[in-house]
């Protein structure tokens, strides 16, 4: 997968060409400067000076209204990523005259530095360690930046607040159910109440069955399923009690606590059961571990936190997830289960009501045939409306 991600941030008394230095500097790995020669070497070609071939204006996206101008840049790679640089001046139309009317351009009055990563996903993380990197190297605090958008601002202008980061073990946890025999196990855990071991396999269809341990031990060592014993009457087959571990059931036994039928509770049949968690609770409940992991991709492709609306209420439909990306709406439904046709109603009027670019369907089954064909007539009925 290739993300984008940007940085942006406002320069100290530096020039621009000092800034774009740094930055290199601070460019971890085998980066070199790629712009810089290719202009170099057209401009000897067609012999003209490296300065004529720069542009020195820049716009925003999908405008063509000229934007601040371009005072320097450089494009790094590594031959895997590339890494642009740009600083440009305010677009400040009384300084530029008090510039003019000085007879030079004072381009440290009010500029910006901006940074653009695109790559592979696992190669992301360079633009943290640069950001740290240029505030120990030259005081540049530059900041993850995201295009915003109109119809995400009215969203958020009800008052709603983007997800709160999930901790350590919570993700480790989501990770685990990712899984679906871990995650078929913990379900059924919680809906039981309680499972004996012995029979987890019987929760699992046969092709699973072979992954009873490994998802059994996953669940244990994510905190999402706990163990207790269990004492089973054997006369009557029934559950008699429920204790913590059996050095308990020894000492109750000292105590005098009997089964139902007279016999010592240490003489009955003994099991362990799993039972589920808070956190696993917690985390399965509306398939919250799916919702979790969903905005944590978002934000490891660049998509900063704060542009991300989470099970939120939006008249009397339930919204998953609604994110921009690149200054573009998207809505997210988040099913753990088959997305049946019923759902596709559902989701249908979302998108009727909140008209994103990009209507996302995040699956852990698959979409059904009549869901998918409802589907693709109403966003021809949605086009049509539009239009």
């Amino acid at each position: 997968m290739v993300i984008l991600k940007m940085l942006r941030g406002a320069l100290p008394d530096i020039t621009a060409e000092e800034a774009i230095e740094n930055v290199r500097r601070a460019l971890t790995g085998e980066y070199r400067p790629l712009a810089r020669g290719t202009i170099a070497a057209q401009a000897s070609i067609l012999n003209v000076l490296a300065g004529q071939l720069q542009s020195h204006g820049s716009g925003a996206p999908g405008s063509y209204e000229p934007g601040p101008p371009l005072l320097d840049g450089e494009v790094f790679t590594n031959g895997r990523n590339l890494v642009a640089v740009s600083v440009t001046g305010v677009d400040d139309a009384r300084a530029a005259i008090l510039s003019a009317a000085r007879g030079r351009r004072d381009e440290r009055r009010s500029r910006r530095l901006s940074i653009d990563y695109i790559g592979p996903l696992e190669d992301a993380g360079v633009l943290d360690s640069l950001s740290e990197q240029l505030v120990l190297a030259g005081g540049i605090r530059a900041e993850p930046y995201a295009y915003t958008s109109e119809a995400f601002k009215e969203l958020v202008g009800g008052g709603r607040e983007g997800p709160a980061q999930a901790n350590a073990g919570e993700l480790a946890a989501c990770e685990v159910l990712k899984d679906r025999a871990a995650r078929s196990l913990a379900l059924a855990v919680k809906t039981s109440g309680g499972l004996l071991v012995r029979d987890l396999e019987k929760q699992l269809p046969g092709e699973l069955r072979d992954k009873v341990e490994p998802a059994q031990r996953a669940l244990r060592d994510a905190g999402l399923v706990d163990s207790e014993i269990v004492v089973v009457c054997t006369k009557s087959q029934a559950q008699m009690a429920r204790v913590a571990s059996r050095e308990l059931i020894e000492e109750l036994t000292q105590k005098g606590l009997k089964c139902a039928c007279g016999r010592k509770i240490s003489e009955e049949r003994i099991e362990e059961a799993l039972t589920i968690t808070e956190l696993g609770r917690a985390l399965l409940d509306k398939s919250r571990w799916l919702s979790l992991l969903t905005v944590e991709e978002l934000v490891r492709v660049g998509v900063l936190r704060e542009y991300i609306l989470l099970e939120q209420q939006l008249g009397g439909d339930e919204i998953d997830c609604v994110a921009v990306i690149s200054g573009e709406l998207a809505l997210f439904e988040l099913k753990d289960k088959e997305f049946s046709l019923g759902n596709a109603y559902s989701f249908g009027a979302k998108i009727g009501i909140i008209r994103p670019q990009h209507p996302v369907i995040v699956t852990t089954e698959a979409v059904g045939g009549d869901a998918k064909d409802h589907l693709a007539v109403s966003r021809v009925v949605l086009k049509r409306e539009v239009a």
